[in-house]
């Protein structure tokens, strides 16, 4: 049985806790799907503190940090941002990341940070959730099936000085009575 997660809104004193393990989490996860140099380049552009400190304080954005015995597990980041155009459910809002540690996978963390995705993306009054996710990243894209995230399209997404179309998924956000499966 995992621990309770307890989710939060992270804070701008979070920036450098969360650029640490967001870091490593981004460098688990790509490590035997891409380029070593890349995975590093991205991540000393994307995953800095002053990067993850401008996100924290940016309106659009919620980054959520989920926590285990005050242990960082995991985050994600619900952000208002324009939609590609095959995103076509009300109210759109994406989420832009949603991370576990490595050792952290498996254990139930996913499912409760995915349901408190929705919790917040009910707040913010939003009717659909969409993502791009990496198609080689085949557990990312099991976990998103699993809680009704359907491929819709896809969308450039610019890695190691190439362009990648990323699919697009999308599923209507969840009431208060869903629960995951």
């Amino acid at each position: 049985m995992p621990l309770q997660l307890t989710l939060r809104p992270a804070l701008p004193d979070d920036a450098s806790v969360l650029a640490a393990f967001a870091s490593t989490a981004f460098r688990d996860t790509y490590r035997d799907l891409d380029d070593p140099q890349d995975i590093a380049d991205y991540v000393a552009e994307h995953f800095t503190p002053e990067v993850l400190a401008q996100d924290i304080a940016d309106p659009s954005c919620m980054t959520l940090l989920a926590e285990a015995d005050s242990v960082l597990v995991g985050y994600a980041v619900i952000k208002q941002s324009s939609p590609p155009d095959c995103v076509e459910g009300p109210a759109p809002i994406e989420l832009a990341r949603l991370y576990l540690g490595h050792k952290h996978i498996g254990r139930g963390y996913g499912a409760q940070l995915m349901l408190a995705v929705h919790a917040e993306a009910r707040r913010q009054g939003a009717q659909t959730l969409w993502l791009g996710v990496y198609d080689r990243n085949l557990r990312a894209v099991r976990f998103y099936e699993q809680f009704g995230f359907r491929k819709v399209g896809g969308k450039e997404f610019l890695f190691g000085g190439q362009v990648y179309i990323d699919p697009i998924y999308a599923a209507p956000v969840r009431g208060n009575e869903w629960s995951h499966p």
